[in-house]
């Protein structure tokens, strides 16, 4: 998707003047032509739905809403409708002598919406109740764009995927940006296959050639089925691999009984890839390919003083680890339990849930630690983890680290949005788990970006 010519039906600087235009034209609509309208509404949603259950819409009324919002903006920029004896294009028929009264300003909006195209966009900042910040999720070089937008801004969230027209009210220098009413939000766990499914349309558009505006159209389409595929279809669970090995990453801990502490640390502080110590932990590390040292085993104290537990990645990791462990300690620590969490299990019960970021239980107040040590283990934690963030290629960022995404505006934006969403999740899971929220300033600063 190339970035959307400027439209050419600007909206004038006076808000009341296009304000309510989707809802005048379709309020005339379902009132004069009832039978064509409510039929293109119905043919519209058979063609979006999936195939599936046939018992009805399992809609709640908030469900219910969106979509007719979103199917009537749809129809008002790329519907058709059977009226006054044959099969009119609605924009146009709107817009034409035979339409209904509507201010210049609401005929702008109109005709705008079949000029803006439905767009993937990711929010990457927040003001609520003024506006949000969005980059181009198909186009890593588009420039972020600042919308107006007040009561979606108080329920979006950074990170979020969205499909949206953005609307030009104004010219360039004397004007903003508004979406344009109808959104499209998709759940994290959806992200993946809708964007999949929308570059695969766009990869068969260009083989065969097509003209523009069909590829726009069927990629439109795509977006709105998608979304509406959510209420439908079980969500499908992420393969998500380990960026250093490329197996399936599964939370592997073991517990052990520290016998011996002075043989264990003594030991441990003689391996040349070892480092640490038993107040912070010690760390295993190996340099891979591209030059970076990543973690193999994170050697960390217990909950109890004589305790220490020993974090791997994946579960190859966690056999070849736990061989070199127990042969280096010997007798001086003894094996109690091992614990496994699958990240891909607990992202389908967060979605089941309705909430796809919500804080798992790795880490929650039943630990029995208080919540201020609590939030400095996990700082210690989140620190070892992203310890070369800024220079790893992240997928987020179209393979790129975020030290060289940041050298264009496009790129740097994505990243600062990166982080606001690393925020946002931790600010609501450390409200869940009643604890202090960590920092992640030390991102930012190793970065060398500032907010």
């Amino acid at each position: 998707m190339s970035p959307a010519p400027p439209p050419a039906s600007v909206l004038p600087l006076r808000p009341r003047d296009y304000e309510d235009a989707a809802r005048v034209a379709i309020s005339w609509l379902a009132e004069r032509h009832r039978k064509g309208w409510r039929s293109a509404f119905e043919d519209l949603l058979d063609h979006w739905r999936p195939e599936g259950p046939e018992d009805g819409w399992q809609l709640d009324e908030d469900g219910m809403t969106m979509v007719s919002i979103n199917a009537g903006e749809w129809l008002i920029a790329r519907g058709q409708i059977h009226a006054r004896r044959g099969l009119r294009d609605i924009n146009a028929y709107l817009l034409g002598r035979d339409g209904p009264y509507l201010t210049p300003g609401q005929k702008a909006w109109i005709a705008q919406l079949r000029e803006r195209p439905l767009r993937l966009y990711r929010v990457t900042d927040l003001r609520p109740g003024v506006g949000v910040t969005l980059v181009d999720e198909l186009d890593a070089q588009a420039e972020p764009q600042a919308v107006r937008e007040r009561s979606g801004s108080r329920s979006a969230r950074p990170g979020m995927l969205m499909g949206a027209r953005i609307m030009q009210v104004g010219d360039a220098t004397d004007g903003h940006q508004e979406l344009s009413g109808a959104i499209y939000p998709f759940a994290k766990l959806r992200e993946m296959q809708v964007l999949t499914q929308v570059r695969q349309v766009l990869a068969g558009a260009a083989a065969l050639k097509l003209h523009a505006e069909n590829v726009r159209v069927l990629a439109e389409t795509e977006i709105a089925r998608a979304w509406l595929a959510q209420w439908f279809e079980p969500a499908p669970l992420p393969q998500i691999l380990d960026a250093a090995t490329g197996d399936p990453v599964l939370l592997v801990t073991d517990h052990y009984r520290v016998r011996e502490a002075a043989a264990l640390a003594a030991a441990l502080a003689a391996q040349p890839d070892v480092s640490g110590d038993a107040q912070q932990g010690w760390h295993r590390d190996t340099r891979g390919d591209d030059g970076l040292l990543r973690s193999l085993a994170a050697i960390n104290p217990g909950r109890e003083s004589d305790r220490i537990e020993v974090f791997y990645r994946t579960q190859r990791l966690a056999d070849e680890g736990r061989a070199w462990f127990e042969a280096l300690a010997g007798s001086a620590v003894q094996h109690l339990t091992c614990e496994m969490a699958d990240p891909v299990g607990s992202l389908a019960h967060a979605d089941e849930a309705g909430d796809v970021d919500a804080p798992t239980a790795a880490a929650s107040p039943a630990s029995g630690l208080p919540p201020e040590a609590l939030a400095q283990a996990l700082e210690q934690v989140i620190h070892r983890h992203y310890a070369h963030w800024c220079d790893e290629a992240i997928p987020a960022l179209g393979g790129l680290t975020p030290r060289q995404a940041i050298v264009t505006p496009a790129g740097l934006e994505r990243v600062k949005g990166l982080l606001r969403e690393y925020e946002d999740g931790e600010r609501r899971q450390s409200a869940a788990q009643g604890r202090p929220a960590v920092s992640y300033q030390f991102l930012w600063d190793a970065v060398g970006i500032s907010r």
